[in-house]
């Protein structure tokens, strides 16, 4: 058994790092600290992505529908992104959070990924 202290294991990389947590049945925890909005859309067609958040205020935009919709979730949230669901991640003010994705992640730089 491992134990992780994350934000010290944050504070030893660079801001903007994707790094591995811990592994969990054949997949793993990851976790970053970020500011600023990710430059790409992603999607993930055969899973759902776990998100929680441990400092900061992160805000998301989904193409879920006809209009994009935009919810933030402050430090002590969780949220679930369905899979088959373009998402923006974005932290203005800056952010660290813990995530769980265990399938495949597709990026695309269109203003609307889900035209192309």
């Amino acid at each position: 058994m491992e134990v992780i202290n994350i934000q010290q294991a944050l504070s030893q990389h660079a801001q903007g790092s994707f790094l591995k947590l811990l592994d969990f049945n054949e997949n793993h925890f990851g976790m970053c600290d970020i500011t600023g909005t990710s430059p790409v859309w992603e999607m993930h067609p055969d899973t759902d992505e776990f998100f929680l958040i441990i400092d900061g205020r992160f805000e998301i935009t989904l193409l879920d529908s006809k209009s994009p919709s935009r919810h933030v979730a402050e430090a002590g949230s969780a949220f679930v992104v369905p899979r088959g669901i373009w998402h923006l991640p974005s932290a203005p003010h800056g952010c660290k959070f813990i995530h769980f994705t265990p399938g495949k992640s597709l990026h695309s730089d269109a203003e609307d990924p889900r035209a192309a």
